[in-house]
């Protein structure tokens, strides 16, 4: 039930959502509107799976966090959102209750009660899941979803700086907001590699895509959304195709806005840092430096 999964992840501010808008208007894939979290989050099913957190832990957050929250701008978000609580309820208590029987089985079990019929509803065999940490996660969700794809969702890292910076919980500075950006990059590295019983392993390059959101809407277009249909092995649809043409253009994904307000010196300044954290990027071999220092010798 649960194989027919992409699960799009980045490191915030980086294009998870449209592209989750997007492969959502494909007749294989329904998209979830929201950041489900409970899977891939702090406290979350890694945490649970590998001890970091108790059932009791896991079980509060679920019932309480990623149920129903209220953000500093006053917004809910939560897993409410999607279905009934009586729905959520029985979804809670049925893995509770099978859990230490079968960690694993109860994992797959909850995702698929509390998100599954979002893709029955729109009579979809498959799903689209964008919660930014899922690529950071990625081993222990190929673990319990042995066929889905990751997209790793990149942007132009002068730009997510600069949205990060409009945030309460982010640096204040595009310099600064930089290094934010980069040590994610790094932290989903680690995710996507790593080792176990003494052996190295990563993402096989038919499970893992980097997608870059500058060249979806700015750069060579056809080419990056063919790469993504491929990838995935979809044909393309006229939905799909429409909405690519008509709301992933550079401003609706506002590119270049780091630039704003910002003067000579500063833009300046702002060029250099990116080339290094870039350049210290690819001496660490994170396999999202190449595609990005592609795009930006592209585009500029």
């Amino acid at each position: 039930m649960t194989e027919d999964l992409i699960f799009i992840g980045g490191t915030g501010r980086s294009g998870t959502h449209i592209l989750c808008r997007l492969l959502g208007r494909h007749p294989r894939y329904a998209g979830v509107p929201i950041e489900a979290r409970f899977h891939c989050n702090k406290r979350g099913m890694p945490d649970l799976l590998s001890g970091r957190v108790s059932l009791g832990g896991f079980m509060e957050k679920l019932r309480g966090f990623w149920w129903h929250r209220v953000r500093v701008d006053g917004e809910p978000r939560g897993l409410y959102n999607l279905l009934t609580r009586a729905e959520f309820a029985a979804a809670a208590d049925r893995f509770e209750a099978r859990y230490h029987d079968n960690p694993m089985e109860a994992c797959r079990g909850l995702f698929g009660d509390l998100l599954w019929p979002l893709a029955e509803e729109e009579g979809k065999p498959g799903l689209v899941e964008m919660s930014s940490h899922n690529v950071r996660e990625a081993q222990t969700l190929r673990r319990l979803f042995q066929e889905a794809s990751f997209v790793h969702a990149v942007r132009d890292g002068r730009d997510a700086a600069s949205s990060v910076t409009t945030k309460t919980w982010g640096p204040e500075r595009v310099v600064a907001a930089i290094d934010w950006w980069a040590d994610r990059l790094r932290s989903i590295e680690r995710g996507v590699r790593g080792e176990e019983d003494g052996g190295a392993y990563a993402l096989p390059a038919d499970r893992l895509r980097v997608v870059v959101l500058d060249d979806l809407v700015a750069g060579e277009r056809d080419a990056a959304y063919g790469g993504l249909l491929d990838f995935l092995g979809i044909d393309d649809d006229p939905r799909m195709r429409g909405f690519f043409e008509g709301e992933m253009s550079p401003a609706n994904a506002h590119v270049a806005r780091w630039r704003e307000g910002m003067g000579r010196f500063g833009r300046l300044r702002v060029e250099r840092k990116y080339e290094r954290t870039l350049a210290a990027l690819e001496r660490e071999r994170n396999h999202a430096a190449r595609p990005l220092i592609e795009a930006y010798e592209r585009l500029g």
